[in-house]
């Protein structure tokens, strides 16, 4: 998985693009669904904000799980600014182990750091762990469904993504994302089929899972249309399975 620790601040400036707003944020709370009384895992947890998100929300417990140092810390600032009883720690979603029973578990662009189809059954089987009879799974991910091309530009919402075509299982994916003083930063995720994820997921004990077609919020101010291009082969995908129970 990457390491975040350097890019921490950027990234979590990135929450505030357009595209964040507009479409994953929505895309994810509709998965989500009523999270009142809830108990959440959250993880990757990032800066928390998804993590701060569904605590206002009224979940009963957040617990935020992050690779980074760096991003925990961040969360840990922003909980001790403003108290929401959120709990933070560090962790590799690989090894985690069990830390509890939780009604949800909200992984976002976790799944897309394997590389290999052994690191994504180890990531699904630690959420798998996580969840009680029952419980949840949902997530945002890089979409493998989307067609590549090469270098993509996606200008108009902040970043670009390339890929050596035809894409194979493990295959780099670069992210480049404009800051406001006209330098990038970057990461890379990886490519496996869905294919590959829907037998990880089964192995894992996981039924129903799925990919979800991203919406987006048409009422927040853009001209008519502005959003089409990038749903018509959306780099984002929705995630979303259960525990049996």
């Amino acid at each position: 998985m990457p390491k975040y620790d350097d890019i921490a601040a950027d990234y979590a400036a990135s929450k505030q693009l357009p595209y964040r707003i507009a479409v994953e944020a929505p895309t994810l709370f509709a998965l989500a669904g009523d999270v009142r009384g809830k108990t959440i895992l959250d993880l990757p947890c990032g800066d928390g904000t998804y993590a701060r998100a569904f605590a206002r929300r009224g979940a009963a417990s957040v617990l935020g799980v992050d690779l980074s140092s760096g991003m925990v810390e961040r969360a840990r600032m922003s909980e001790r600014e403003a108290p929401l009883g959120i709990r933070y720690q560090v962790g590799h979603a690989a090894s985690l182990g069990t830390l509890g029973a939780f009604d949800l578990v909200v992984a976002c662009y976790l799944f897309n750091y394997a590389r290999t189809a052994a690191e994504l059954l180890a990531f699904a089987r630690t959420a798998a762990a996580n969840l009680k009879p029952g419980g949840r799974l949902v997530g945002i991910n890089d979409n493998p469904l989307t067609a590549f091309g090469g270098l993509q530009s996606y200008a108009d919402y902040g970043f670009s993504r390339d890929v050596k075509t035809p894409v194979r299982e493990g295959s780099r994916i670069r992210y480049s994302f404009l800051k406001s003083d006209g330098t990038t930063f970057g990461f890379d995720n990886f490519w496996l089929s869905p294919d590959t994820y829907r037998a990880a997921f089964a192995e894992a004990g996981f039924v129903a899972f799925d990919f979800v077609e991203c919406q987006a919020k048409l009422d927040d101010g853009r001209e008519p249309g502005f959003w089409q291009p990038f749903l018509s082969d959306c780099p984002l995908t929705g995630l979303s399975a259960k525990r049996p129970g």
